[in-house]
């Protein structure tokens, strides 16, 4: 017991009923009590830290900084109780004198500050415990964190007797001269996502390159320019009158930024057709981050997918004042475009213009490679189609299953040599295991 307890203390007679041995250590200061601490830590199999929670707002001082220190220095495992002592529940922020846990027993509900910032580390493995808080209770709270049941609630429906028709039909239109890869991971992972039909839309050059690298695709090869450009009124004409047809419009995987791509995304993006969705991912968020009064121009349903220094740019502020504080970002971007925005990177975030958000719960370093959002965002134009009046539900079934594919593809092969292909051959089986 850290701190003094009262003479009649219902919470310690409890304790001690159940066979609890309670120590009161209330003399921190001295070397005694903070080596009998480290013996007993040492001896222990797991230490509970239940010292400190969500109140917390000060720095730890001596002497609970110099009791903690022991404990890390002995303790084998550490389970805390809804937060780790020492971390911020609203910011996630840890202090240094802080109890770092290898898991964490969340009360009721997960804590925003430690989820968003994927808890830096300092919570391991977390789990939320149901304590009986009575339902409908959190009808008014806006975030969430992705769960696997909430996942499976946002699954497509299947009918038995549907064709490809009934799937919703996804356009790609992406690839450049330097970048051939990122239209082809972006098809692979769409038609994985359950969509009936998938095309790809790319320059001539590019399509004898790479057409038939995924056999289950359309390809709709588009007219260059003699500097080897889209020849961006023809190119763009084709690909509205295709784009009528689609359920959903994915824009952007190694699309390039040459002068002629860049008036053929200005020109899809003020003339897209209003009833389909359209997804802004890699080049072309950069490309209409520089157009004048861009946001105006956007056309509900319509999802952003920056990673950091894309949503920098769309913001026009620095990269750190993104990640300083990622929730304001997203929800800020979200109302200003109008848009579902998906900011991605370690616990990836999904905001709507209303004010909802999710939260990922995947961390993974092996998804920090090339090539994993553009597996991404094929996944999620693929879930778009086939549901089109829901962008927030297909943008955040995407995310979470490009998690627990990720995920999968680092327990099979590891962190370090995972690749985003691996990643998009693992979807069928996140889908499988949601489906259980």
């Amino acid at each position: 017991a850290v701190a003094r307890r009262p003479e009649k203390d219902d919470k310690r007679e409890l304790a001690e009923a159940a066979g609890v041995e309670f120590v009161p250590a209330s003399e921190l200061e001295s070397d005694p009590a903070t080596g009998m601490v480290r013996s007993a830590a040492s001896r222990s199999n797991v230490v509970i830290d239940a010292v400190l929670g969500t109140g917390r707002s000060r720095r730890i001082d001596e002497p609970l900084a110099d009791l903690l220190r022991s404990v890390r220095e002995a303790a084998q495992m550490v389970v805390t109780v809804d937060l780790p002592t020492g971390m911020n529940a609203d910011s996630g922020d840890f202090d240094e004198n802080g109890l770092r846990a290898d898991l964490t027993l969340m009360l009721g509900f997960p804590k925003f500050g430690p989820v968003v910032t994927a808890g830096e580390g300092m919570c391991g493995e977390i789990r939320v415990l149901d304590i009986g808080i009575p339902p409908g209770l959190a009808e008014d709270i806006s975030a969430e964190w992705m769960t696997p049941s909430l996942a499976a609630r946002l699954l497509p429906d299947r009918a038995g007797d549907a064709n490809k028709g009934s799937f919703g039909r996804t356009l790609i239109v992406g690839g450049s001269r330097n970048y051939l890869g990122a239209p082809l991971l972006a098809v692979r992972a769409a038609v994985r996502s359950g969509a009936g039909l998938v095309y790809l839309a790319t320059a001539e050059p590019v399509h004898n390159l790479i057409a038939g690298g995924v056999q289950e695709a359309i390809y709709l090869p588009l007219p260059v320019n003699t500097d080897d450009g889209f020849d961006h009124p023809v190119a763009c004409t084709e690909l509205l009158n295709a784009a009528v047809d689609m359920d959903a419009v994915l824009i952007g995987p190694g699309l390039g930024q040459s002068p002629e791509t860049v008036r053929f995304v200005e020109q899809f993006v003020r003339n897209a057709p209003e009833d389909t969705s359209v997804i802004l991912d890699a080049d072309a968020l950069n490309i209409v981050s520089r157009m004048p009064r861009w946001p105006g121009t956007l056309k509900p349903p319509t999802v952003l997918t920056p990673h950091p220094g894309e949503m920098a740019r769309l913001l026009d502020c620095s990269v750190a004042d993104v990640q300083q504080d990622r929730v304001a970002a997203v929800k800020e971007a979200a109302i200003r475009f109008n848009a579902t925005v998906v900011l991605k990177g370690a616990a990836t975030l999904i905001a709507t213009p209303e004010g909802r958000i999710r939260i990922s719960p995947w961390v993974n370093s092996g998804l920090a490679k090339g090539g994993t959002g553009d597996v991404l965002a094929g996944l999620l134009a693929g879930l778009l189609a086939q549901t089109p009046d829901a962008a927030f539900d297909a943008a955040s079934l995407a995310v979470y299953l490009h998690g627990l594919a990720g995920d999968s593809a680092r327990t099979s092969i590891g962190e370090r040599g995972m690749t985003a292909g691996d990643v998009a051959d693992a979807v069928p089986t996140s889908f499988k295991s949601l489906e259980a």
